[in-house]
């Protein structure tokens, strides 16, 4: 058993740098995913606009929720630090 650890540990240091050296750097930039221009086609047909006005909805629809949730984050944060004051002040006082 100990013969079969040490010889998979061995071959695991032989493979990593020969894995290492096979890197291969692609950049790819793409401005929408196929499946979401179709449901944007669809909702712009749906609606009769321009897919281009639709995306522009889209795309302020996705900031704005962006904002909202980072507003209410922050917001929890303030809260929690909040509390763990108040928890970290409160004192007992024992009768005697």
């Amino acid at each position: 058993m100990k013969a079969l650890i040490a010889s998979l540990a061995a071959l695991g240091l032989i493979t990593t740098p020969a894995l290492a050296a096979q890197t291969k750097t692609t950049t790819k930039t793409t401005t929408a995913k196929p499946a979401a221009k179709k449901s944007i086609a669809k909702e712009a047909k749906a609606e009769g606009e321009s897919m281009a006005t639709e995306a522009k909805e889209h795309k302020a629809a996705a900031r704005h929720h962006a904002r909202h949730h980072a507003k209410h984050k922050t917001m929890h944060k303030a809260a929690a630090k909040k509390t763990a004051a108040k928890k970290t002040t409160t004192t007992t006082k024992t009768p005697g």
